[in-house]
């Protein structure tokens, strides 16, 4: 275990790195003293135990007495006002002497809000300087003239390589080095600016474990952190403090003995990092190495965060201007594929016909189309069972997500391996219909050789001194053969591919949308004729079947007695037939004139209507002993009134005809708080088998159950529902195992005055 720095008694463990609690060390670094204050009367309660050092007073004289009993203002301003202000920061650094004697001269009094607390931290100034010497307006004009290069830069790298030569001339360090993260926060240096004899780190890389989770996390809050001196003996914060002092803010921050240790083996004496972040992710950082001690002022420091702060607003200006005409050439390519794609009446044929365009979208040397058993491929692409297997694993895994991409294929599954020469990498998008069908852009595995500062495995060697990092006490060049990964895809092709896709699917809505009002056109005009050829055929029919009747009945009053039996039973039978088909002709006459005639629409009681329908049911009401019941009077409604009533007869006929109890009955009612209203008409009949129920709308159907209770054609229900829907509305049925049978239909509002 290493002691000396970080949080007490933590060692260098590579099993704690990534949980190692950063912010709250419980100590700090000894180039300044930290006092920790209760805002209200700001009384000192902990103190760094180095206090002595910088207020010529131990912690035993400083704890429990007001700041200002140590400190005044050099310029004699209110420096009570500033510090009981609800953000002190804004004026740091406080320029401040200290009153006791053996304290140092002058002092940079540092103050930020930390919960509850009031953190001030006094980092004595270099005596060899006046405190007037070392202020932001002197090194005003180095930092402009540092943010001015940074804004000229015409590229994103140019202004990062600006930034890291700026830096190093406002700072004097060794080395500036811009670092940036990728995906999986594994860092490069794409820029630096260093000290001739130096070995150069630029295009190293660095693994994700080198800077853990909870130390990026610090970096969006806090944007500058330093350590003049890798060899500093860290002072402790008493008394120590039920709650940990939060040190997120802290100049003098206590640093992870993990990081110190990387450090040295880097042969580093002095450290700074500024963050880069972009929109609100940390994109980045400037890390300074210096071979030696070296403390720097507040206010260079502060420039060094100017610095990073306005290079953090151009990264995301930068990188637009450079993607902007890149994005504008795929956007031209895009448009260009899909006015070709809507020449063509199958989309997989026109996507084939324009394979150069689609691969140089995604600057892909090959293609596949596939869609279900049919796979195309296009230039450098796998075998078509190769496709085949392919398509089987989107559709497992990707499904319907509009877009896919990897740059190794193999790593998400393994038995991708094979086809790696071809297809190691794969941009997809998908187009739902109602199989999904993808566009595959395909990268053929390329080797790599990754060079990294260092061996990234960076295990732990144990040593006289304790538990070190071992190979990673050298950063040199160490290279990385990487193999079954394909060159990355680019943002702005990705983005390419899925605006390409929005264009595939709203072509292809269109196209559909436009195939079903014509299916919807072909198949209105196909009724309407099929309606007319019915009505024609039925009110044509009529005439010849009514003189068979009729003649075969004068044949059998007139010769009767002079045939035999057997044909006057077919004469008879004739008769009956001719009956059946008149009954049959009425009905779909009847049924094609509801599709036809014009409607009387109007307002109308339903009340009125149900009392018709009694009166005109009256004899068969008497004859079955039943009733028609109505729990309430129904509404007012606007309809044809001759054919609802034509409805509720049809209904309760049914209802009557179709029941075997001894006191038959019909309700009629409906619920009003539906929208629109729902009307029923309940019996209490035999009910309608759960597996007929589909068919009671059709023309000429009957239920098993009809031929015990009387004959008839089966279109009585078939015409209900036309009626029903010539009023806009719907119809249906319930009936429970235990019997009775409810009818529901609904009644469109009434229609606008000018349809009426």
């Amino acid at each position: 275990m290493m002691q000396g720095h970080g949080g007490r008694g933590q060692g260098v463990d590579l099993t704690n790195c990534a949980v190692e609690p950063i912010h709250i060390p419980g100590r700090i670094q000894p180039h300044g003293a930290l006092l920790a204050l209760s805002p209200g009367d700001l009384v000192v309660r902990h103190v760094s135990l180095n206090v002595v050092a910088v207020l010529g007073s131990g912690p035993e004289g400083v704890l429990g007495r007001p700041l200002l009993d140590f400190i005044a203002p050099l310029a004699g301003g209110d420096l009570e006002s500033i510090l009981r202000s609800p953000d002190p920061g804004a004026l740091n650094p406080l320029k401040v002497t200290a009153r006791g004697e053996g304290a140092a001269a002058w002092l940079d009094a540092i103050a930020h809000r930390a919960g509850e607390r009031l953190i001030v931290e006094l980092e004595p100034l270099d005596p060899r300087e006046l405190p007037g010497d070392v202020s932001f307006s002197s090194v005003y004009r180095a930092i402009h003239a540092a943010i001015e290069r940074i804004q000229s830069a015409e590229g994103l790298f140019d202004a990062c390589e600006a930034t890291a030569e700026e830096i190093k001339r406002l700072t004097g360090y060794d080395r500036v080095m811009i670092y940036r993260f990728d995906r999986d926060w594994n860092g490069e240096v794409i820029a630096e600016a260093r000290a001739a004899d130096i070995e150069p780190y630029l295009g190293l890389r660095y693994p994700a474990s080198d800077i853990p989770p909870q130390a990026r996390e610090l970096y969006l809050r806090n944007w500058l952190r330093i350590i003049p001196d890798v060899d500093y003996r860290p002072s402790d914060i008493v008394p120590s403090p039920e709650a940990p002092i939060d040190l997120s803010f802290s100049q003098l921050r206590s640093v992870s003995p993990m990081h110190i240790q990387y450090l040295k083996n880097m042969g580093v004496g002095a450290s700074m990092s500024v963050s880069l972040i972009r929109e609100g992710v940390l994109w980045g950082l400037i890390a300074c190495h210096h071979r030696t001690a070296r403390p720097l002022s507040f206010e260079i420091r502060q420039g060094c965060e100017l610095c990073g702060r306005f290079l953090s607003i151009q990264l995301a200006a930068k990188e637009k201007l450079e993607d902007r005409g890149h994005k504008q050439a795929l956007k031209a390519l895009s448009a260009e594929i899909v006015a070709a794609v809507s020449q063509r009446e199958d989309l997989m044929v026109g996507l084939a016909e324009s394979a150069g365009a689609l691969m140089r979208l995604a600057d892909a040397p090959g293609l596949a189309l596939l869609h279900g058993e049919e796979a195309t491929a296009l230039g450098a692409a796998p075998a078509p069972d190769e496709l085949r297997r392919l398509y089987a694993w989107l559709r497992r895994t990707v499904a319907d997500r509009p877009v896919f991409h990897a740059e190794s294929l193999s790593r998400v599954d393994p038995d991708f391996a094979r086809i790696k020469d071809v297809a190691s990498g794969v941009l997809c998008i998908s187009v739902p219909e109602p199989e999904p069908w993808y566009v595959v852009w395909l990268r053929p595995e390329v080797i790599q050789t990754v060079s990294w500062g260092g061996n990234p495995e960076k295990p732990v060697e144990s040593t006289a001194e304790g538990a070190v990092l071992g190979p990673r006490r050298s950063f040199a060049l160490w290279k990385q053969v990487v193999e079954q990964t394909a060159v990355a895809w680019k943002p702005a092709e990705i983005e390419a591919a899925e605006l390409l896709r929005r264009a595939l699917i709203e072509l292809d809505l269109t196209r559909q949308v436009g195939r079903e009002r014509a299916a919807r056109a072909a198949a209105e005009r196909s009724n309407a004729e099929l309606e007319q050829f019915g009505y024609i055929v039925a009110h044509d029919l009529k005439e010849p079947i009514r003189g068979i009747k009729s003649f075969s009945t004068f044949v059998m009053e007139d010769d009767g007695a002079a045939l035999s039996a057997e044909s006057q039973g077919y004469l008879r039978r004739i008769g009956d037939l001719a009956g059946s088909t008149m009954e049959l002709i009425n009905s779909l006459y009847e049924y094609s004139r509801v599709g036809n005639v014009d409607f009387s629409f109007g307002e109308v009681d339903l009340s009125e209507v149900l009392a018709d329908v009694e009166r005109r049911l009256s004899g068969s009401l008497l004859q079955r002993g039943a009733e028609i019941r109505a729990p309430r009077r129904l509404p007012r409604v606007f309809c044809d009134r001759i054919r609802i009533g034509e409805v509720l007869a049809n209904l309760i006929s049914n209802g009557l005809k179709y029941n075997a109890s001894p006191n038959p009955w019909v309700e009629v009612g409906f619920d009003e708080r539906s929208e629109p209203t729902v009307f029923y008409v309940r019996d209490n009949g035999v009910g309608i088998p759960a597996d007929e129920r589909h068919r009671l709308f059709t023309m000429f159907e009957r239920l098993s159950t009809a031929a015990q209770y009387g004959e008839g054609t089966g279109s009585g229900l078939a015409i209900t529902q036309r009626i029903v829907e010539r009023h806009k509305g719907k119809i249906w049925a319930d009936s429970p195992p235990t019997g009775g049978t409810t009818f529901y239909f609904t009644l469109a509002e009434a229609p606008p005055p000018a349809s009426r």
